[in-house]
């Protein structure tokens, strides 16, 4: 970068080119000298300086000048350059010029003709010093201002994390309260008969009615640990170890699980018979948990009637599984908020199952933190395919 510049002006060319060489001898190794003869050469110095990026710390002008005055013309290199601090020269006092200086030109001091050469540097060099003094002061403000302004934002940005957090658990609580009390109320109506029409009832009956506490149980069971397995999600507890997997057997035995729910829904569960082996590179309790979960949910929402198919396909970098229903499928709607915390979707159960709205968000949060995808292709009207992608082995 080029030196800041200390301007020099006089229209006498002794005392200017004395001035200059006093100045030279204690300030040139970090400042340039200019010199100017008239008020109007000074200004245009100063505007060719300050279009290239040159710092101006002081300008040092005669008063008593042709044409130009010297207050006249610091007032305008101020008005141009405002934090550069002026040295007003003057063979006279001038009361009037002086205090024009002081209010409308940052004058630092006046010195008298002729000067002291001792004080003309301690003067300069004192001028400078609260120069830069200034310059670092307005720098270190700016700097503070910037990480206020930055500061702020980062808390409007809490506040606003925290409204949301706050919402999502008053959602939360709200959801789990709803969701626990049908379950809770069954139960408690339950043993209530069980409990003043004992010895009256069947045998039948009462194992009807325990088959029906145990349903409520069940139901709850399944909103707890889906609870628990979102707040561990959210709060990055869900540690995942990857390692080789063969995805077929895993596949195999879920859908052996599920098969005869599905027949007591009239609904046909297949799974393609696997060629060859499809590892990947996964979790064995997690991808069991992603394929148990979107597998009951194609049972859930399908009608009866109907079938479901699932198959594994891979290729040079992937594993996928793919699980097809004839189920209503989904709206443009639905698909914005199919993997949401707490989506409520337009379809609904096909024989009177519960749903909680969280099992999607935690399928997409548990084959993410596989390193993998997941997605839904569906119509309305035309079912859904969920499809799950896992690198391969």
């Amino acid at each position: 970068m080029k030196k800041p510049v200390i301007l020099c002006v006089d229209d006498d060319k002794v005392i200017l080119f004395s001035l200059k060489q006093q100045l030279k001898r204690h300030f040139q190794t970090d400042y340039g000298i200019e010199t100017a003869e008239t008020g109007e050469e000074a200004l245009e110095i100063v505007e060719e300086m300050l279009d290239e990026g040159i710092e101006l710390p002081i300008a040092i002008s005669d008063q008593i000048m042709p044409g130009m005055k010297g207050h006249e013309l610091l007032k305008h290199i101020h008005a141009l350059s405002p934090k550069t601090f002026s040295i007003l020269l003057t063979g006279q006092a001038d009361a009037e010029a002086i205090g024009s200086a002081v209010n409308h030109a940052n004058l630092y001091r006046y010195l008298s003709k002729p000067w002291d050469s001792s004080d003309l540097n301690l003067t300069v060099k004192e001028a400078l010093r609260s120069y830069h003094q200034e310059k670092e002061l307005a720098q270190f403000y700016a700097n503070l201002e910037k990480e206020v302004a930055k500061r702020t934002h980062e808390l409007n940005n809490k506040n606003h994390a925290l409204i949301k957090l706050n919402q999502e658990k008053n959602i939360f609580l709200g959801i789990a309260a709803h969701d626990l009390k049908n379950p809770l109320s069954a139960i408690q109506g339950y043993a209530e008969m069980i409990q003043s029409d004992f010895d009256e009832m069947p045998k039948d009956e009462i194992i009807e009615i325990v088959d029906h506490i145990y349903t409520s149980a069940r139901q709850m069971f399944g909103l707890v640990k889906n609870l628990l397995d979102v707040n561990a999600i959210e709060v990055g507890q869900q540690k995942i170890s990857l390692t080789t997997i063969d995805i077929y057997p895993i596949l195999q035995k879920i859908v052996e699980h599920y098969r005869r729910l599905a027949e007591k829904k009239n609904i046909q569960l297949q799974c393609r018979d696997a060629k060859e082996q499809y590892y990947a590179r996964a979790e064995e309790n997690t991808i069991h948990q992603v394929l148990d979960n979107l597998i009951s949910n194609a049972i859930k929402y399908s009608p009866p009637g109907k079938y479901i198919s699932v198959c594994l396909a891979k290729s040079h970098k992937y594993v996928h599984c793919k699980i097809r229903d004839q189920g209503p499928g989904f709206t443009d709607e639905d698909k914005h908020k199919l993997f949401g915390q707490f989506s409520r979707l337009s379809a609904k159960p096909t024989g009177g199952e519960h749903s909680t709205g969280l099992g999607l968000f935690i399928v997409k949060k548990l084959v993410e933190a596989m390193q993998g995808k997941v997605w839904c292709e569906s119509q309305l009207g035309q079912g859904a395919t969920f499809i799950i992608e896992l690198p391969v082995a």
